[in-house]
């Protein structure tokens, strides 16, 4: 191997030597190139623009003004465009970034406020305000860039960039930028976080007690104005709002509190970011900008079907586990009942089993089905509250015949209470109890026992309200 070779240069070279391909070869170029400057520059500025804009997008998801950084962003095309007309007026070439990002962040300013002014002046409704500052920057923006395009260097002005991002030219002028932006933005969001966190849950309540709204949500524009002008280089101004949106909708599949929202919406965005510049260089000509969105993507499908609190298969894991316990105590009354008629109802002190209930008496009794119970008992079985005897009947053991007990306890006092409420039918009651009577806690069963049994019988399983 020749002498004084790079590092990205020496990997890929051992590799080639031991002739190595397939799938190893695109690991080897990851692992040759993230040695290089531009590589890390631009997967920790992605990385760190994914986490600020996951940030900044919780707040607007919970104050109902995503698309705003939608608007924003459209609005800031007009700015790019006249910057680079401006420069070449001026007889330069057009080309200066922080010229064309002043001019991005002044036209994108002046949508943020037209959307303000539009809300409080006007009696429109919030999607038609941005859909019409939207629609209209955005037309601008392209009249302006059809007159660039027809200049003489207009082809070769690189505008073109700022709507798609163009990643591989990031030069550490703009990580320092990210970098500013994201310790500005980050210190705004600690710093005014209660008042934030009020503007976004009851923002009526905020204005009746003397909050200046309106510089609220004007500071809430201004941190999503400079996501969108540090993201102009990164994923283009059109795809920035991908990371203002997927990531804090993805840390809603898996948390409700707001700290934690806020964290792990940032802690998305950074990874999709890693994630999106690491695929670019996974899959040749797959460019920068998208691939991250498409990372943010994936993180939404994730979180879509395994998120703890809303997501799909999750929620439908909670269902089936709620159902099965509802049948385990519906069948433990039931064998509690069925014994109570016959004299023989268990005890919940002293007693290691119970008398024997046959499936067949169950049925009678109630609306179960024969595989329905037949999977209830199996079920009973498994968790040691009971078994079956030789003759098949269902036996409950010394823990089945305790929750046996506080099942016919919490429902009973369920429909004593609705008793009281009304003149219900047995049937009525029965149901009311069946759908409250798991999700009672100790302290709602409490307040009932004060309410419905005597001290000295607050021990006791009360009589049913009506023939069982």
């Amino acid at each position: 191997m020749p002498r004084r070779l790079g590092k990205s240069t020496a990997i890929l070279w051992t590799m080639n030597v031991l002739g190595c391909d397939g799938p190893i070869l695109p690991v080897a170029r990851i692992l040759g190139v993230m040695f290089d400057f531009n590589t890390r520059l631009v997967t920790i500025s992605a990385g760190t623009l994914g986490c600020l804009a996951g940030a900044v997008g919780v707040y607007l998801l919970l104050r109902r003004k995503s698309l705003i950084g939608d608007t924003i962003c459209h609005a800031a095309l007009p700015g790019i465009a006249l910057s680079f007309l401006l420069q070449v007026l001026a007889g330069g070439d057009g080309k200066s970034l922080l010229f064309l990002l002043l001019g991005a962040a002044i036209s994108g300013g002046m949508g943020s406020l037209s959307v303000l002014v539009l809300g409080r002046y006007t009696k429109l409704k919030p999607d038609a305000i941005l859909g019409i500052v939207l629609s209209v920057f955005f037309g601008f923006g392209m009249v302006l860039f059809s007159v660039v395009q027809q200049l003489p260097d207009g082809n070769a002005a690189g505008l073109e960039n700022f709507i798609l991002g163009k990643t591989a030219s990031i030069v550490t002028l703009d990580f320092h930028m990210i970098w500013i932006a994201t310790t500005l933005v980050l210190g705004m969001l600690v710093l005014f976080r209660k008042e934030l966190q009020l503007l976004c849950f009851d923002s009526a309540f905020a204005a009746a007690n003397g909050w200046p709204v309106s510089w609220l949500d004007l500071l809430l524009m201004t941190s999503v104005l400079l996501v969108v002008i540090v993201g102009a280089n990164v994923v283009g101004v059109i795809l920035v709002v991908a990371l203002m949106v997927i990531p804090p909708v993805c840390a809603r599949f898996w948390t409700e509190q707001l700290g934690r929202t806020v964290w792990l919406s940032a802690a998305i965005g950074g990874m999709a970011g890693v994630m999106g510049s690491l695929g670019s260089l996974w899959l040749e000509r797959l460019p920068t900008g998208p691939s991250i969105v498409l990372a943010a993507t994936f993180f939404f499908l994730l979180s879509f079907l395994f998120g703890t609190q809303k997501g799909i298969l999750w929620k439908a894991w909670s269902h089936y586990l709620a159902q099965h316990r509802a049948d385990t105590e519906h069948l433990l009354r039931a064998v509690f009942e069925v014994l109570e008629s016959r004299g023989v109802a268990p005890q919940p002190h002293g007693q290691i089993r119970s008398e024997g209930v046959s499936p067949s008496a169950l049925i009678q009794m109630g609306s179960w089905g024969g595989s329905r119970l037949r999977r209830t008992i199996d079920i009973l079985c498994r968790k040691g509250l009971g078994n079956r005897n030789s003759q098949g009947d269902i036996v409950l053991t010394a823990r089945g015949i305790q929750e046996s007990t506080k099942a016919v306890r919490r429902h009973r006092l369920l429909e004593i209470y609705f008793s009281n409420l009304a003149d219900l039918s047995p049937t009525a009651l029965d149901r009311g109890a069946d759908m409250l009577e798991h999700a009672l806690d100790d302290d709602m069963l409490a307040r009932l026992e004060a309410e419905f049994l005597p001290m000295e019988n607050a021990n006791r399983i009360p009589a049913s309200v009506h023939p069982i």
